[in-house]
């Protein structure tokens, strides 16, 4: 059975989230565990921050796996990771997922929806509002930005 929130890689692997948002993580720029860290602290608003002890333990599982190395070790033994090709190519096939992926996000947040909203319909509204942007906005973002602007615009005069 497929965990919601597991991403399949090439190979037919299964990689957790936080696994794969390493990767990614990493992609962008080599970083200190330390730094990822901070960087999922700043990007949940602090609402979850990972432990060195989450963190380091997976960092070493993916250099085990050959998809990251350590690139320096700085002062104080502090270890730089960088991603390999190999974990690049993990990155890409996932984003290649991405509309799999969304779909089975959506049908999770229902979930939550269904459990915190007694009346979803606006919730539930946004939330298809939110998946047809991600599906449709490649190669259209201006487009896009302006009828999301125009409905914002829209809904603060109902508002006020």
């Amino acid at each position: 059975m497929s965990n919601i929130l597991n991403f399949e890689t090439h190979n037919g692997q299964q990689k957790g989230i936080l696994t794969m948002y390493l990767l990614y993580s990493l992609q962008k720029k080599p970083k200190s565990g330390y730094e990822i860290i901070s960087e999922i602290k700043e990007k949940t608003e602090g609402t979850w921050v990972p432990s060195k002890g989450t963190i380091y333990p997976l960092l070493r599982q993916l250099e085990k796996g050959g998809l990251i190395k350590v690139k320096t070790t700085e002062k104080r033994s502090k270890n730089i990771f960088k991603i390999t090709p190999k974990g690049k190519k993990i990155i890409l096939n996932t984003k290649k997922q991405g509309e799999s992926m969304m779909k089975k996000f959506m049908k999770f947040r229902n979930l939550i929806i269904d459990m915190i909203e007694e009346d979803s319909e606006v919730l539930s509204t946004m939330m298809q509002i939110q998946n047809s942007v991600f599906m449709s906005y490649k190669g259209k973002k201006n487009e896009v930005i302006k009828i999301l602007r125009r409905c914002s615009s829209e809904l603060q005069k109902e508002v006020n």
